[in-house]
């Protein structure tokens, strides 16, 4: 006899095509429902959804609800979290998943426990490194619906990672809606055969609820009937996910998966879905790594120098980020009203952000001794040395100056640009002005600054007019890896390590979107354009001892929509501009791009001509990297067995995407787009810019035949989605002969390190929006921090943060290899512990304490591993 679950729940996206306020309202007067529910009796259990957003809303609204939330939750029948958000799995980086979770387990902590059961029931696919991930937060349940391949059918399964943590899984196959036949159908057996397929188990998990479904009060009764009709093949009860994955567990010989899950086999999987409304990308791009490199860890740093911790400032960032990472957030598959919530709440959190990090980098540089300080401070709150290229703005009294170290010795420099401005009083006739000019000169430089520590340079006065440092008029552009070149309307790059010219190694292409905001789809009948840069109407190259810079601006001509493509007439002009960038001592070939997107339902890529013909892909993933075919193994058959879309090889990324051969490797870091795909044959790698779209769904695409997404019987036009604005991006090119994710992911680390600097000087009151504030100085002097420092390490420093009970610091760090790898030695001042903690921060083994270098274990493949580090100096 089987033994069904029935498990009531709802599904609640918090926006879609509705936004969040209206959402809002609909929760308040469902939860008056939950209540009566349950304290009737009519339902022994509900569950709301895995996440804790909905519920930080609803207690902010109505916050007297709190006890009778908790009354429910510590009764074990009202299950929330552990999730904040149900977070979009294939574009979301690892650090933010961890404080997805953090901020789920901590609020639900807070009102009586969260569901140790990771519970992703609507995700577009399911990364990797989830069995890891939620293995670091005790949870060993997980539950979601969509991505297992034909030949990983099993609806019940462990699901292993690279690292060999694992999750028990419940697949439901059928959606997360499957048991409201069970309450508005009367065909109680054909329901328990379709959700016993796959599995020979006998206790069987049965969802009732649906998007925003409101609360079946006669789910007894229908149990009830429902019994009655078994003739004894089956059972039904009221359930949970933690009783049924207790029952499930005395299952025998259950398959072992491992991998990530991202085929359309029980549903749609929108593999479209990662190019779409690619602005929401690069803000929540944006914030993730203003968040992780720079306010993170500067908080750290300031902290262990008297500064109070902002905690709920950056919770409040976070929370921010997490929303706009939820699955349909952060696809961006919503109404054109919920995209712009999203786009400004996105607005708000950058200010937060970026004020934070200005009020620290100032207030700890105003707290520096007067002697030997400097007037220009550099900060580096990372715990590895820094040494690479900065733009910064500097504001002195005379044109000319230099950077002198308090050592005596010079900072070279080269000068990008100056400008000259007044700081007098304004006045309505401009002749009465008491002029007061200043310049404020952008310039480039390479410091050196050590581990979690500063560097100061003085500004001195010279004759020597700085424009001899500017960037020259070349016609070539080069540095110790590369030289670069514009001949013939192509961009040619020199590889120097292998002695390689790569002609036109750099085009666009742009071909026909009439898909939705779901998903990419080719019209029925298409007209790809390869886009070049031979009509550039600007060239320029430039060239400076640190920084050089190819500038080429043009127009390409393009059709204005789907019907003047199909009649191949490209009319409209398109303005574009390209700026590649070669750095002093960077592997990393800079990209920036700008068009000014006038042309309707479109897909615009960047091809990377490469020299290396491949059968699969690599990207990185939260916590590792992953290996994918250039060519599906079900890309001829989907329709025959069943498929939902074609499985297309449009690929995911998070910070890079990579070809290579054991002869050279190519690599494209983003920093905001996140879809690619080889194409040609097999050796151009196609990174997606953008895509114009103006409908929420559509039916019958060519990819994606059958029903429209989303809303299968109303057509949402989202005019928005077309993108009809100036769109940047930014990034780099790695060649090298070799691939080296830890190295992919430390260049990343470089392009998404904002220069932390902070000029002391009283001519320029308005370098940021919060300068103008009178601050004071902290109680004591600030001095050199904490000597921490992580030398000789060949894995990836993913984060450096204040530890959780802010009594210490977290380091966390992760091998993306399959093969094992040297840790390094973590260097500590002699009064500090060392502990292994947890992804929740709780530390589990204590390593070392009275070290001042300790020789780290080496990682395992996959590995993620955080060290708990204690204590904080005593004030």
């Amino acid at each position: 006899m089987k033994n069904i679950h029935a498990i009531a729940h709802t599904h609640w996206d918090f926006e879609w095509y509705f936004t969040r306020q209206e959402a809002q309202v609909q929760f308040a007067f469902h939860m008056d429902e939950v209540f009566s529910a349950l304290a009737s009796h009519q339902l022994d259990y509900y569950l709301l959804d895995g996440q804790l957003s909905i519920v930080d809303d609803y207690l902010s609204n109505f916050p007297e609800k709190t006890r009778e939330f908790k009354k429910y939750v510590q009764a074990k029948r009202l299950f929330i979290g552990p999730w904040y958000t149900q977070v979009d799995e294939m574009v979301t980086s690892g650090e933010a998943m961890v404080r997805n979770l953090r901020l789920g387990t901590q609020l639900g902590a807070d009102l009586g426990g969260a569901m140790a059961v990771g519970y992703l029931p609507d995700s577009f696919g399911q990364s990797q490194d989830m069995p890891k991930i939620y293995n670091g937060f005790d949870i060993y349940d997980a539950v979601f619906w969509r991505g297992t391949p034909l030949e990983k059918n099993a609806r019940y399964f462990y699901w292993t990672s690279d690292d060999d943590h694992k999750v028990l899984v419940a697949n439901i196959k059928n959606g997360y809606y499957a048991g409201v036949d069970l309450v508005e159908n009367a065909d109680f057996k054909t329901l328990m055969t379709r959700i016993a397929t796959d599995t020979t188990a006998n206790d069987l998990a049965l969802p009732i609820g649906g998007d925003q479904r409101a609360v079946d009060f006669n789910l007894k009764t229908r149990i009830q009937l429902a019994n009655a009709a078994s003739d004894g093949d089956y059972q039904v009860k009221e359930s949970t996910y933690p009783q049924f994955f207790q029952a499930l567990a005395q299952t025998q010989d259950l398959p072992t998966y491992q991998g990530e899950f991202i085929d359309p086999s029980v549903s749609k999987i929108h593999r479209g879905i990662y190019s779409s409304r690619y602005d929401l990308k690069q803000v929540y791009d944006e914030l993730e790594r203003l968040m992780i490199h720079q306010v993170e860890p500067l908080m750290a740093m300031a902290m262990d120098q008297g500064v109070a911790s902002k905690q709920g400032l950056i919770d409040t960032i976070w929370k921010t980020i997490a929303r706009g990472q939820a699955h349909d957030s952060s696809g961006g598959c919503n109404s054109d009203e919920t995209n712009r919530d999203i786009a400004n709440r996105a607005q708000v959190a950058l200010e937060l952000g970026r004020s934070l990090r200005d009020y620290l980098l100032r207030k700890l540089s105003i707290s520096l001794g007067t002697e030997g300080v400097g007037d220009v401070l550099f900060w580096n709150p990372w715990p590895t040395a820094q040494h690479f290229t900065r733009r910064l703005a500097v504001s002195t009294p005379t044109p000319n100056f230099r950077l002198v170290r308090t050592t005596g010795e010079d900072l070279p420099f080269t000068v990008l640009a100056q400008e000259k401005r007044d700081a007098s009083v304004l006045k309505r006739d401009p002749s009465q002005q008491d002029h007061q000019y200043y310049y404020v000169t952008t310039i480039s430089c390479r410091p050196k600054v050590p581990a979690l520590d500063w560097q100061g340079y003085r500004l001195a006065t010279t004759t020597t007019a700085v424009a001899a440092t500017a960037l020259k008029d070349t016609s070539v552009i080069e540095n110790e890896f590369y030289q670069l070149t514009f001949a013939k309307g192509q961009l040619n790059l020199f590889q120097k390590a292998t002695e390689t010219w790569h002609n036109n190694f750099l085009t666009f292409e742009d071909g026909s979107d009439a898909g939705d905001t779901y998903d990419y789809a080719p019209d029925f009948k298409d007209w790809v354009l390869a886009l070049d840069l031979s009509g550039a109407k600007q060239v320029a190259f430039k060239a400076g001892a640190l920084e050089s810079t190819a500038t080429l601006a043009g127009t390409w001509n393009l059709p204005q929509d789907l019907a003047a493509r199909q009649d191949e007439i490209a009319a409209t002009k398109v303005p574009y501009k390209l700026v590649l960038s070669l750095n002093k001592g960077s592997k990393v070939i800079g990209f920036q791009f700008k068009i000014d997107n006038t042309v309707l339902d479109h897909r615009l890529r960047l091809v990377l001509n490469t020299d290396v013909h491949v059968d699969e892909t690599y990207a990185d993933t939260p916590f590792g990297t992953i290996a994918r075919p250039v060519t599906e193994a079900h890309l001829q058959d989907w329709q025959q067995i069943g498929y939902h879309e074609e499985p297309t090889s449009m690929r995911p990324m998070i910070h890079f995407a990579n070809v290579h051969t054991d002869a050279n490797s190519w690599s494209f870091i983003t920093l905001g787009t996140k879809d690619f795909q080889v194409i040609g044959d097999h050796s151009q790698l196609a990174i997606t810019l953008f895509r114009s779209v103006g409908y929420l769904g559509r039916p019958n695409l060519t990819r994606r035949p059958g029903d429209a997404s989303g809303l299968v019987n109303k057509l949402v036009a989202t005019p928005d989605s077309q993108l009809q604005q100036t769109l940047t991006f930014a990034g780099g090119l790695v060649v090298d002969p070799h691939y080296d994710p830890v190295a992919l992911q430390a260049a990343h680390h470089e392009l998404a390190s904002a220069p932390l600097y902070y000029q002391k000087q009283t001519l320029n009151k308005f370098t940021t929006p919060i300068e103008y504030f009178t601050m004071n100085k902290l109680a004591q002097v600030v001095e050199h921090p904490i000597p921490i420092a992580l030398v000789d390490s060949q894995v990836v420093l993913s984060s450096f943060t204040r530890s959780g009970d802010g009594t210490g610091f977290e380091l966390r760090l992760y091998n993306p290899t399959a093969a094992p790898a040297q840790a390094g030695v973590l260097q500590l001042p002699d009064t500090a512990s060392l502990a292994l903690v947890n992804l929740k921060g709780e530390v589990q083994q204590l390593v070392a304490h009275g070290s001042a270098a300790v020789q780290l274990v080496p990682f395992k493949p996959g590995e993620i591993r955080t060290y708990g580090i204690y204590p904080v100096k005593a004030r």
